[in-house]
C-alpha cells in the first residue's frame, strides 16, 4: 500500500508536466492568430489543391475565395455564381411547360413519387335551404406519379479554368448553356409527349383526352375558328378557363398574320380567347394545336428540384458537370386537354 505523502508526490509530479505542455500550445496559436473552430482548410476557403503552401491558403482565405465544389477543382465564387446564373436564366427562358402549368412543390432531390389522383368532369355545387347534399368532390382513382432526374452533362477543362485564372477573364459558359437548353427540352419533352419507356403519357397523347379534326391554318381564318372549336368543347364539358395554347412552330407562324381587311393579326383574336397564353413548341413532332384548361385541379407539375448546377467528378484533370433537377407531369382530369390533330 503507497503511502499518502508518496502518492501526492508522484502526483505532482505527472501533473506538473502536463499543465507546462497545455500552457505552451495555447501560447503557440496565441501567436499565430488562431481561434477555436477556424479553418483555413481549402475544403471551406476554398475548394482547391489540398497541398498548397500557407501562403497560397492565406491569399485564397483573403482574396479571391472560391466555390465550394470539390477538392480537386477551383472556381471562383464569382464564376460559380455566373455559371448556377447563366444555367437558371437559359431554362427558364427555353422551358414552355412551366409557362402555363401550375407548379407543385419544390419537395426536395429525394423524393422520387407522388401521388397523382384523378377527377371526373367539373360538377356544379348544391343549392338548398339545408345544405342535404352529399355529392362532395373526390377523386375517382389515386395512382403514384414517379418523378424522374432529368439532366444534361457538360465538361469544363483543366486548361480553360487555369487560364481564366490567371488572365481574370470571364469563365466560358458555352458548354453550360449548351446543357441547360438540352434539359429544358427534356423536361417539355415529358410534358408534351410524355415517356413510353417510363410508361408516362404527356398532354397529347393521354387517353380520355379530346381530340378534334385540325384544318387547313394556311387559310387565313381556319386557325381562329379551331381555337374556338377547342374551347367551345371544353366549356360544354364544364371546364370555365382560362385556357391556355400551345401550337407547333408552323402553326404559330400562320397564326402570325394580318386577319382578311382587320389590320390585326389572327393571332390577336386567338389570345383574347385563349388569356392563359399562346405558346409554341419545337417539340410537337406535327403540326398539333394543344388546347388546356389550366388550374391545378386539373393538371399541374410536381417539381422535386428545379434546375441547377452539380458536380459530377474529374477526368484527366477536366471536371464534368451536371443540370439536374426532377419534375413530373400530373394530369388529374384528362377531360381538361383538347388536341386538334
Amino acid at each position: 500500500m503507497i503511502p499518502l505523502k508518496k502518492f501526492q508526490g508522484l502526483t505532482v509530479l505527472f501533473v506538473l508536466p502536463l499543465l507546462f505542455y497545455l500552457l505552451q500550445g495555447a501560447t503557440y496559436s496565441f501567436a499565430n492568430g488562431a481561434e477555436p473552430n477556424e479553418m483555413t482548410c481549402p475544403q471551406q476557403a476554398c475548394k482547391c489543391n489540398q497541398n498548397m503552401t500557407k501562403a497560397e491558403a492565406s491569399s485564397a482565405t483573403e482574396g479571391n475565395q472560391c466555390a465550394s465544389i470539390t477538392s480537386e477543382v477551383c472556381l471562383k465564387n464569382e464564376d460559380w455564381e455566373k455559371l448556377q446564373r447563366a444555367v437558371h436564366e437559359t431554362v427558364e427562358k427555353h422551358l414552355v411547360g412551366r409557362k402555363f402549368l401550375d407548379v407543385y412543390g419544390p419537395l426536395g432531390a429525394g423524393t422520387q413519387c407522388v401521388p397523382l389522383d384523378t377527377y371526373d368532369v367539373p360538377s356544379r355545387g348544391g343549392i338548398d335551404m339545408l345544405g342535404e347534399g352529399n355529392q362532395a368532390v373526390h377523386p375517382l382513382k389515386r395512382d403514384i406519379a414517379h418523378i424522374p432526374l432529368i439532366y444534361k452533362d457538360f465538361w469544363l477543362f483543366y486548361r480553360d479554368i487555369e487560364a481564366t485564372k490567371k488572365s481574370e477573364t470571364p469563365l466560358d459558359l458555352s458548354a453550360a448553356t449548351g446543357a441547360a437548353v438540352a434539359a429544358a427540352r427534356s423536361e417539355d419533352d415529358l410534358i408534351f409527349n410524355g415517356s413510353a419507356e417510363m410508361g408516362m403519357a404527356g398532354l397529347l397523347n393521354v387517353n380520355g383526352r379530346n381530340v378534334l379534326k385540325l384544318s387547313d391554318w394556311s387559310i387565313i381564318g381556319n386557325g381562329f375558328q379551331d381555337v374556338v372549336t377547342a374551347v367551345e368543347k371544353l366549356i360544354s364539358l364544364g371546364f370555365n378557363g382560362p385556357f391556355a395554347l400551345v401550337v407547333s412552330p408552323r402553326l404559330y407562324a400562320y397564326l402570325n398574320r394580318v386577319y382578311e381587311r382587320t389590320g390585326q393579326l389572327e393571332i390577336r383574336g386567338v389570345q383574347e380567347l385563349v388569356k392563359g397564353g399562346v405558346f409554341q413548341s419545337y417539340l410537337f413532332k406535327k403540326d398539333v394545336a394543344l388546347a388546356v384548361a389550366l388550374g391545378r385541379q386539373n393538371l399541374d407539375l410536381a417539381v422535386g428540384t428545379d434546375f441547377k448546377v452539380e458536380y459530377w467528378g474529374p477526368a484527366n484533370l477536366n471536371h464534368r458537370f451536371r443540370v439536374v433537377g426532377t419534375s413530373v407531369l400530373r394530369i388529374k382530369s384528362p377531360q381538361a386537354i383538347c388536341t386538334l390533330e
